[in-house]
């Protein structure tokens, strides 16, 4: 392993085509500016403000690192698909900042903050359906059918979270489901695109596949750990913020079975306004039962299934820079 891990280390071998993706999504704002009405003329920089907010793109390196493992070149392909996974994922975000009345995201305003919600969600829709369109250019109808399939498990993921809020009893498995749908299928469809445009055989892509599942799934425990551990500067978002807006996370799920199931149904039943002096004590309460360290042995142990699931594939940079992921979603803070 490398000394010490950073995005920058971690992208090194897919440098040149991750700026290419960045490249392509920064001209589609240029691009609506040129095609646009003049009513319709303050678009282009609506989607300038959500296309450039920072993030780690870790699902389109994803993408670009798979499809190296074979010794494939770069193509236009990859880049396509790369760029599409991202505008999927920057699609989400705007989708759920609108959903969940968050006022900023990654320290920026949100586009329902500034522009309200009608407009938010037209311009989510608008970054969903431009995604897809990179997709079709892969003419793989293969690809088509699972980013589809992708864009219904993350609504699905978002549904669910809302039918279960303000419920005190989600079990372990309706959680999994759920984290599956909202944050692991896109990881899974990175790195199976990637790996289909790279030449993988069949047992290569399932590999590929169940390695960007379980770092998927390590990334949204490790992210609802997170929630209990850091503070709002860290996050880009208000810390306690699930248990807050009623969701029940791996951390309250564990607590509840250890102990602190009457606190947190007190709080989840408590009036509106003693809600606010409540959230603490429930917070101490969970951590007390040693929940976080057993959520974070859970998270651990998706990031081992990960690293196993590339066994059989050849030593290269390309498998380096995956290893290396997933050891830096491991020790990730924020």
């Amino acid at each position: 392993m490398v000394e010490t891990i950073t995005q920058e280390s971690i992208y090194e071998p897919v440098a040149d085509d991750l700026q290419l993706v960045i490249a392509k999504i920064a001209t589609i704002a240029d691009k609506t500016r040129e095609n646009a009405l003049e009513q319709v003329e303050s678009l282009d920089t609506q989607l300038g403000h959500v296309l450039a907010t920072p993030g780690k793109r870790v699902r389109p390196a994803l993408t670009l690192l798979a499809s190296k493992l074979w010794g494939q070149h770069s193509n236009e392909l990859q880049i396509k698909m790369a760029t599409a996974v991202e505008l999927l994922h920057i699609a989400t975000l705007v989708h759920d900042d609108t959903v969940d009345h968050a006022d900023t995201r990654r320290g920026r305003q949100t586009a329902s903050k500034l522009w309200g919600r009608n407009v938010a969600v037209l311009l989510g829709d608008f970054l969903f359906a431009t995604s897809a369109m990179y997709v079709c250019d892969t003419k793989n109808i293969g690809l088509v059918r699972r980013f589809a399939e992708t864009i219904t498990e993350l609504a699905r993921g978002e549904l669910d979270e809302i039918y279960n809020a303000w419920q005190p009893d989600v079990t372990l498995e309706v959680y999994k489901k759920r984290i599956y749908n909202k944050t692991a299928s896109l990881f899974s469809t990175a790195a199976e695109s990637g790996a289909i445009l790279g030449g993988g055989d069949d047992q290569a892509i399932e590999d590929v596949r169940g390695y960007g599942y379980n770092i998927g799934m390590a990334y949204q425990v490790y992210d609802d750990l997170l929630d209990y551990k850091s503070t709002s500067e860290q996050l880009g978002k208000p810390s306690g913020h699930d248990l807050n807006a009623g969701i029940i996370t791996l951390p309250a799920i564990i607590a509840a079975e250890n102990g602190a199931a009457n606190e947190i149904f007190k709080f989840f039943n408590a009036p509106e306004k003693v809600k606010a002096d409540l959230l603490p004590k429930t917070v101490e309460a969970i951590n007390q039962t040693g929940a976080l360290e057993k959520t974070y042995a859970v998270a651990n142990s998706y990031i081992e299934t990960a690293t196993k699931s590339l066994d059989s594939i050849a030593p290269s940079k390309y498998l380096d820079s995956m290893l290396y992921l997933a050891e830096y979603v491991q020790k990730r803070d924020y």
